[in-house]
């Protein structure tokens, strides 16, 4: 049924002039950072007589990662990196408190943080789950945590591995319930020290309005009795009073370390009981809960001693099941993938699924079979673009970018402060709303230039520990790809420009970048005949054929074609 679904007729790729891209290309543009050759040759490999039906054989996969071999990713993280495998008690006893007290060098509170960044990026560029990469980070962004919070870098390995992660495929009620237990979010909005005396409203208010029902769903200060009903009686939107009464019952959601009560072992007589340190895990501050019976958006919670987390669950049901949440989610998600402006058939579709199955443990893998196999998916480009971190991911899977990111090599800070005025280093957006994910946001020229000097820097960025080797394999790629007769100034910007982009170069950008490429003086640049083959193995003054080449490709890097989704 999904595979005759995307085969209908099918509208027009583009109202405007943009050329699309081929099919292959479009897709790994949109449900990955991009292509590179070896998912490429991988597709080409997979059965089916059509390269439709090659694509879709590659959604399939990419929907069950749990079957995809990734070993290449997995050896990787463990070069150099020391926290991704410790307990989210280690992290809070060993880089946030030391029982019994204790410094803790600055170095040591970030390390957990900065080896998930680092971890983002070798994902990004290497993972063969791509898919499982875009949906982690889309879901990052829906439940976003400022990383440079409070004592949140401290514990993102576990907030990234433990939360977002396992069910960025799986089911939304879940994931909802360990966001709402995760320190990293408690602490970010507040929630941790929430108590029945002075109910905070931080988290409960960004629960309805970012995480569920939506912003668009708020009625205001209006009474809830007046609220709109659906066919099943549930209320359409909520109220203020709604956000007071969430606020109520998430009082005494905390965690070991929230409150400075936890911290009184230290001044105990001698000797201390280390046992007594806190641990970092959730906590259910039963002395904290407000145990009166909440009203929600109309239906009344109680709270049950015997159960004293059933009214928060009870809620949580009730939000998840919410055909509301259903319509924010899937418009958020056709949005990251489709359009910015997406068709609401499609968002009705995918809705449709996410609210029908909203207790299936595969609840978005299912959804996401439905939004990635529709014509809109499949046939939209242009209508998105790269924001800076896709960009910059996109083009080193192009250049199949060797530098490993291993935490203990100076060049992994240099590549980590390089990326920071790019406007999205990961994790780094401040409001609980997660980075913008429409192309207006992203076409300033501050954040815009700063992506592309980066691009330009680590296209020719070389290891100054290894003979000045080049990060990049732009030489090799390109020898691989054209035989010598075919290394002209026009065949290696035709056959970069199409690898990069999807489509054949204009004539117009063909022209500048071929013009460029022929020069074999940089000091006296004339305009060579541009079919004489080049000796890109020869990197002798002046012409500086490695360097050009280079040049040629970062360039191309910085076209809106290479931009767009």
């Amino acid at each position: 049924r999904q595979r005759q679904m995307c085969i209908r007729d099918r509208p027009p790729i583009n109202n405007g002039s943009i050329t699309p891209a081929n099919l292959t290309h479009r897709v790994m543009s949109k449900m990955a950072f991009g292509p590179n050759d070896a998912d490429l040759n991988h597709i080409q490999s997979l059965p089916g007589a059509t390269e439709m039906d090659r694509v879709l054989a590659y959604i399939d996969e990419q929907l069950n990662p749990q079957s995809i071999n990734d070993n290449v990713v997995d050896n990787m993280l463990t070069q150099g990196f020391e926290t991704l495998n410790k307990t989210q008690q280690q992290f809070f006893q060993e880089h946030v408190h030391i029982p019994g007290g204790g410094d803790i060098p600055w170095e040591v509170h970030i390390q957990p943080g900065r080896e998930t960044i680092y971890a983002a990026f070798i994902r990004g560029i290497n993972s063969k789950k791509q898919l499982l990469e875009m949906m982690a980070d889309f879901w990052h962004n829906h439940f976003n945590v400022y990383m440079d919070g409070d004592n949140i870098q401290p514990m993102f390995v576990h907030y990234d591995r433990d939360v977002i992660r396992p069910q960025a495929l799986g089911n939304f009620r879940t994931m909802l319930y360990q966001v709402t237990r995760s320190n990293c979010m408690l602490s970010y909005l507040g929630n941790g020290v929430n108590e029945q005396s002075a109910p905070n409203e931080n988290y409960a208010r960004e629960l309805l309005e970012l995480h569920t029902i939506s912003a668009q769903n708020y009625y205001g200060h209006m009474p809830w009795q007046d609220v709109p009903t659906d066919g099943q009686g549930r209320r359409q939107g909520y109220v203020e009073a709604d956000v007071l009464e969430l606020a109520r019952a998430l009082t005494g959601w905390s965690f070991s370390g929230a409150s400075w009560q936890d911290y009184q072992y230290l001044y105990d007589s001698p000797p201390i009981d280390i046992n007594l340190a806190p641990t970092g895990h959730f906590v259910f501050r039963s002395d904290w809960h407000d145990q009166g019976i909440k009203r929600v958006m109309g239906t009344d919670f109680s709270f049950d001693s015997n159960n004293p987390e059933k009214d928060v669950n009870d809620i949580l049901d009730m939000l998840a099941e919410h055909p509301a949440t259903a319509q924010f989610l899937a418009f958020k998600l056709c949005r990251r993938f489709i359009a910015d402006d997406p068709a609401q058939s499609i968002v009705d579709l995918v809705a449709d699924s996410l609210h029908q199955n909203w207790q299936a443990s595969d609840q978005i893998k299912t959804s996401m079979e439905v939004l990635l196999k529709s014509s809109e998916f499949l046939n939209s480009w242009g209508q998105k673009i790269t924001r800076p971190f896709e960009k910059t991911i996109s083009a080193f899977r192009q250049i199949e970018y060797s530098f490993d990111f291993n935490p203990n090599n100076d060049y992994s800070g240099w590549h980590h402060w390089g990326f920071q005025d790019s406007g999205q280093p990961p994790f780094g957006w401040t409001s609980p709303n997660g980075y913008p994910d429409v192309k207006s946001h992203w076409l300033g020229a501050s954040s815009t230039m700063s992506t592309w000097k980066f691009i330009q820097w680590t296209g020719r960025y070389r290891d100054g520990n290894n003979n000045d080797i080049p990060f990049n394999q732009i030489l090799q790629i390109t020898n691989d790809a054209l035989t010598v007769n075919e290394r002209t100034a026009n065949g290696i910007v035709n056959y970069w420009y199409e690898k990069a982009c999807g489509i054949v170069p204009d004539a117009n950008t063909q022209d500048k970048l071929a013009k460029f490429m022929a020069y074999d003086n940089f000091e006296a640049p004339i305009d060579n005949d541009r079919n004489t083959p080049i000796d890109i193995n020869d990197n002798s003054w002046p012409a500086y054929n490695h360097e050009r080449l280079y040049a040629v490709v970062s360039t191309i890097f910085l076209t809106a074609e290479f931009s767009y989704r």
